[in-house]
């Protein structure tokens, strides 16, 4: 029997010891039948299994499950891609494994002026996540053939039962091994169908006509984009993976796949000859793969991480069939069940021949906010939220406006500028969250609110910022005074005397009139002003002063926005 490269999971295991650990595993029929074996009897151990059938077949199933499927797990056969990959780990139920990867969360400014109700404390709050799904994508199995005699043979030779487990399963194995790298291999291109790379042009360093500065370009190349991942903030790393999704890249975990070519001629011509810089200098490891196993045109290099596959396994086991009745032989059946994928979270750079990826700021044509708009209006917690069309007097509603760039519908790296105006109470504001608190003291029955959309242009330092069209927001419900303009049907003001002296005073009085009946003397309610102050003043009492000799318009303004005047006549 010749002696198989591989056997170093069972290297230092006397065949006397594999034999005594199967019997321990073994019925206790099979216990007091079969006598321990040592080195000198093992022969006879072997030939009493040999006379009984039943126990034959008992001993070749834990031969099975426990030599094979041991040395299977831990036979180290060439893979250079085999420690790779996220999980990486078995899952014993289900057809299909679900990847989840959490986003980054949108900053909020704390404002010690800002009113926060329920729903901002027990509110819930969605955390971007983004969720792939992997399905089981092969189901293999290596069958071998094995005569029962060549077994119980394999014992009496001291070292021979772990030269012979080498023997047999060394092709299943080496199979199985050389599929995996394979199938591993074909996720190069499959990476570009589920998004694409982030892509360098660069020259075809491999070929054979290639010059000691191809080599020296790519290299560069390679450590610019490399020293790139690392400095770049976590926000900018996106584009980097077919996901397009925030993935912060670990230097620790870098890997650089290469042709041979391109390898040899960045170790001859670049670091040899130019830099003098040793291989283990560089901060990622370096792994040839063949041209034709990457599966794209013009690649020279791919520059990830080691998860840039998403590996998990069903079934990796070894069974076996009942004995053969004609030539006494037992067939063992490997199984291997998993899947294989690329990961989408993974950032990967694509060194190639063709085109690199366009990264050049196409500045918008114009730049604008839309109207804005009522939002679901804030309430208490528990309570049902309606969208406004109106603010009451102590409510708040919020408001949204979005950015819209004329050329280029993805442009986002812009901010909104909330403005309010016609406010007449200095509890009613408006953060730039777009939240509208309105006063319970607020008088106006309209407020006007604009959205400004400001933007840095790259080439100077500011450009002008467009403002769109102002949203009107009715404001409604009772005053603090006690009024309602629905229930207002008219204002007059009156004029204590109507003609007043140069440097006298008199005194202005508003009065409303109820629908339900009724006057009220609100001039401490009212905003006054005068037309003419180089004839006459007013303070905010309704106290008018003579100025000049001339006539001027004291007007009265009441809740709601009603308005009412009287002409005061100024005399020298």
């Amino acid at each position: 029997m010749a002696t198989a490269p591989h056997t170093r999971p069972l290297a230092g295991q006397s065949a006397t010891k594999i034999f005594n650990a199967l019997r321990n595993a073994m019925s206790p029929q099979f216990q007091v039948r079969i006598p321990a074996a040592t080195q000198g009897n093992i022969r006879r151990s072997i030939e009493t299994i040999d006379q009984y059938p039943v126990l034959r077949d008992e001993f070749f199933n834990m031969f099975v499950q426990r030599l094979i499927g041991m040395y299977i797990k831990h036979a180290d056969y060439d893979n250079p891609l085999r420690d790779m990959g996220v999980p990486n780990q078995m899952k014993r139920y289900g057809g299909t494994y679900e990847q989840a990867a959490v986003g980054l969360i949108e900053a909020r400014t704390r404002d010690y002026n800002k009113e926060y109700l329920g729903d901002d404390v027990y509110g819930r709050y969605q955390i971007p996540v983004k969720n792939y799904f992997h399905a089981l994508n092969f189901n293999h199995y290596y069958p071998v053939t094995i005569p029962a005699d060549a077994i119980l043979t394999a014992f009496t030779d001291e070292g021979g039962m772990s030269e012979f487990i080498a023997e047999i399963m060394d092709a299943p194995i080496k199979s199985d091994r050389n599929d995996m790298y394979l199938m591993m291999c074909q996720c190069f291109a499959e990476y570009a169908r589920q998004g694409g790379y982030y892509r360098i042009h660069t020259a075809d360093v491999g070929a054979s006509t290639s010059t000691r500065e191809d080599a020296i370009g790519m290299l560069r190349q390679i450590r610019t984009i490399n020293d790139t991942l690392k400095a770049t903030p976590i926000s900018g790393m996106s584009k980097y993976n077919a996901a397009h999704w925030v993935i912060p890249w670990d230097k620790n975990d870098a890997v650089l796949f290469a042709t041979p070519a391109v390898i040899a001629a960045l170790d001859v011509e670049a670091l040899a000859q130019m830099f003098n810089i040793d291989r283990a200098e560089i901060d990622y490891r370096i792994i040839p793969i063949n041209p034709e196993q990457f599966g794209i045109n013009g690649v020279q290099a791919i520059l990830t991480t080691t998860d840039f596959w998403f590996k998990w396994d069903e079934i990796q086991e070894t069974t076996n069939s009942p004995v053969n009745p004609i030539d006494n032989s037992y067939n063992i059946f490997y199984k291997h069940a998993g899947s294989i994928t690329p990961n989408p979270l993974a950032n990967a750079i694509l060194f190639w021949t063709g085109e690199g990826t366009q990264e050049s700021i196409v500045l918008p044509e114009t730049i604008g906010a839309t109207k804005p708009e009522f939002a679901l209006e804030l309430r208490k917690y528990g309570n049902a939220a309606v969208t406004p069309d109106h603010v009451d007097r102590g409510g708040i509603v919020q408001v949204v406006s979005e950015i819209t760039v004329a050329n280029d519908p993805t442009f986002r790296p812009i901010g909104i500028e909330y403005k309010l105006e016609g406010n007449t109470s200095q509890f009613t504001k408006l953060d730039n969250e777009g939240i509208l608190v309105c006063g319970l003291d607020e008088t106006a029955d309209e407020l006007k609110i604009t959205a400004k959309a400001t933007y840095i242009d790259p080439r100077t330092p500011e450009i002008d910022a467009t403002t769109s069209t102002a949203l009107t927001v009715p404001v409604a419900g009772e005053w603090v005074g006690g009024w309602s303009p629905a229930l207002l049907t008219g204002l007059t003001v009156e004029i204590d005397p109507q003609s007043i002296k140069a440097g006298k005073t008199g005194k202005a009085r508003a009065i409303a009139m109820r629908s339900t009946g009724g006057e009220q003397d609100v001039t401490a309610m009212c905003t006054w002003t005068s037309s003419a102050d180089e004839f006459a003043t007013v303070d905010t009492a309704g106290t008018v002063t003579g100025v000049k000799a001339g006539t001027a318009d004291i007007t009265a303004t009441f809740v709601g926005g009603i308005t009412a005047k009287k002409t005061a006549t100024i005399t020298a």
